[in-house]
């Protein structure tokens, strides 16, 4: 009997392959090719799995060149882990829109259905992604009010220091005016700028912040729960 378990081990591998040997076992022959029969299952597999695709994605028209371009913006948004792809990817939408139209204040009036058709998504995942950008601290959404119903009619998103690159943290450099226009032109009137003022102005009077929206959109589902309970409210008696 011997102690040494690795030398048991061994002489045990031994007995057994001289035993199949003896039996004209699989080790004494050299093996021969057993055929598989192909099912229609493995012929499917191998000419979808193991190869590329027969038919391609259909391709969908490449966009005009409208000339537009993203600003520079901070590498954060890139290297944060908080924040998926899509969210990347509207933060830089929401600056290109921004950049064009209000360069200055740094606030896009803006729809979440014009965004969801700007990035090919639904409305649902647009409110997912701007919920990340606010919750991170890249933009600040307000609610714009509408004074003729009870509804919101669009956004304002508000770019913060988070997104911007550090030498435009402050402020955006300044468009170039086209030395081509006259100063009587529509783009340069002193009249169009302050139309332009006067409603963004008058959009800030109607903006409330989306808690305080949505705390406004329940008021009315919490007047009538107190309607119907009126003691809902009340904290409970204890007894003496």
């Amino acid at each position: 009997m011997q102690n040494d378990p690795q030398a048991a081990f061994i002489e045990s591998a031994a007995r057994l392959k001289n035993r199949i040997a003896s039996q004209g076992g699989p080790a004494s022959r050299e093996r021969e090719p057993v055929p598989v029969p192909r099912t229609e299952r493995g012929r499917r597999s191998l000419n979808t799995c193991h190869r590329y695709a027969q038919t391609g994605r259909p391709r969908k028209p490449a966009p005009r060149d409208s000339r537009a371009y993203v600003p520079e913006l901070a590498a954060r948004i890139e290297d944060d882990p908080n924040l998926c792809d899509g969210a990347r990817r509207c933060a830089r939408k929401l600056a290109e829109l921004t950049y064009r139209r209000n360069r200055e204040d740094r606030a896009l009036p803006v729809t979440v259905t014009y965004l969801a058709r700007a990035l090919g998504r639904c409305r649902r995942t647009v409110q997912r992604y701007l919920r990340q950008l606010e919750r991170e601290g890249y933009v600040a959404v307000d609610v714009v009010v509408s004074q003729r119903a009870r509804m919101c009619v669009g956004l304002v998103v508000r770019l913060l220091g988070n997104l911007m690159a550090a030498h435009h943290r402050h402020r955006w450099p300044g468009s170039l005016g086209n030395p081509g226009a006259t100063p009587e032109s529509l783009n340069q009137s002193k009249g169009y700028y302050s139309k332009a003022k006067d409603a963004h102005a008058q959009v800030e009077g109607q903006r409330m912040g989306v808690q305080q929206w949505a705390m406004r959109c329940m008021d009315g589902i919490f007047r009538r729960y107190m309607e119907t309970n009126p003691l809902a409210g009340l904290p409970p008696v204890l007894p003496a």
